[in-house]
């Protein structure tokens, strides 16, 4: 594309000018077009000059209608003169120079720092703010990209980070980004969602490798949607609210079934015990997985067996809390992996508890079915235990690392011999 064309189709499309110095103003800085860029959100006027002028492929529009152009999708299969070609018609159309200067250069750092500044005295509750963000090094990228726009994303984060280290009750994705960025869709899966979920998981020491946004938000009690915060659980229980004592929990386990209990069930719960119809006290079972919870129930074990599915949520913590005292023992059983162990771990702190079926004694017993590890999965453990000396089921975790890990469907029962 020539000088001349680009300057016919900014005629036509004359907002899209300071769109197109930004680019410049990238390439400049970065001496080349490279990676993804953020916009921003735009005028439909726009986005379809940036269509006609870029093509559709390099362009993406998220739900919250956030535009991004990826500069490698625009130039693929483009020779390396023919794009130097491109972006000199590009700034010679805009009436810029291609000159990158030192001036830039400590504009942008001055301006970093005083964002990282700002960040540190308005938030000194959160210490390590500096380190979530990266450094001044990424700061200066960030602002490279977005320039000085960039210090309204962060403090965004900053205030979402705040309120959820002091929550404690679920809330959704969409009522958190309305209170923090009046915008119900901001954290739908978007950068700004990225960005707080990673340094949250910095923040609290637990970022690495294989870290899992979903958990994240887990962690801090963030849902998609409050009515699908539930808990489902297998026993003669009974519980009391609001003056009422309620036993449909009870009726579903005399007829063999499970209840699963909405967060409006548990909500307002003030007691829940196993009934004493049935003269045998029964232990407390958690069980990470669907299956084996599933084969728990079917096989009539004397417990009450509490579904964790994977990591606890806010459901399965407040039954677990109501159920634990009252039991004669609390037991878990997962898989044995660094995943599982750190569910184990979640819901010792809640109430103690002793691994049952992944305890150490089980593992060595069946090592022949023990699943291998990978040599990253290895040092995360490292990493992990490192961090935490103090985690209960270190032992485990460290027989883990050594022969591999053994999942609750690989583990093979004995006839005959009561596991409880």
């Amino acid at each position: 594309m020539t000088a001349s064309l680009i300057s016919c189709l900014l005629d036509k499309y004359p907002l899209l000018r300071p769109y197109l110095r930004k680019i410049c103003d990238r390439c400049r800085r970065r001496e080349t077009l490279t990676g993804t860029m953020k916009l921003g959100r735009l005028d439909r006027k726009i986005i379809a000059g940036l269509q006609e002028f870029f093509g559709m492929a390099p362009l993406t529009i998220s739900a919250t209608g956030e535009v991004r152009i990826s500069f490698d999708r625009f130039f693929q299969n483009t020779e390396p003169r023919t794009r130097e070609e491109w972006i000199n018609a590009l700034h010679l159309a805009l009436g810029l120079t291609r000159e990158s200067n030192a001036e830039d250069q400590a504009r942008i750092g001055d301006t970093a720092a005083r964002i990282l500044k700002r960040l540190e005295i308005a938030y000194p509750d959160l210490p390590g703010l500096a380190s979530a963000v990266g450094g001044l090094d990424r700061l200066c990228r960030l602002v490279a990209d977005s320039g000085e726009n960039i210090q309204q994303e962060l403090f965004q984060a900053a205030e979402v980070i705040r309120f959820l280290k002091q929550n404690s009750e679920p809330i959704t994705f969409s009522e958190l980004a309305a209170r923090f960025c009046r915008d119900s869709k901001a954290l739908r899966d978007t950068e700004l969602a990225k960005m707080i979920a990673s340094w949250l998981e910095i923040l609290d020491g637990e970022h690495g490798a294989s870290w899992q946004e979903q958990t994240v938000w887990d962690r801090y009690h963030v849902v998609r949607d409050r009515l699908a915060v539930s808990a489902t659980v297998c026993g003669p229980l009974l519980y009391e609210k609001n003056g009422k004592v309620y036993d449909w929990i009870y009726q579903l386990w005399q007829a063999g079934e499970p209840a699963t209990l909405s967060w409006q069930n548990i909500t307002g719960i003030e007691k829940m015990y196993q009934t004493g119809e049935v003269t045998e006290k029964f232990p407390l079972v958690t069980c990470e997985n669907e299956a084996p919870f599933g084969r728990l129930v079917r096989e009539g074990h004397p417990a009450v067996i509490l579904y964790t599915c994977g990591f606890p949520n806010d459901a399965v913590l407040t039954i677990y809390r109501l159920l634990a005292p009252e039991a004669t023992n609390r037991l878990h059983w997962g898989d044995s992996d660094l995943a599982g162990l750190r569910i184990a771990a979640i819901l010792h702190k809640a109430h103690p508890l002793q691994l049952w079926r992944c305890d150490l004694k089980t593992l060595q017993a069946h090592k022949s079915r023990l699943l291998p590890l990978l040599s990253g999965q290895k040092q995360q453990i490292s990493d992990f235990l490192s961090r935490h000396a103090d985690f209960p089921f270190a032992t485990e975790l460290k027989f883990t690392k050594e022969n591999g890990w053994l999942e609750q469907e690989n583990l093979q029962e004995k006839r005959g011999i009561k596991l409880i």
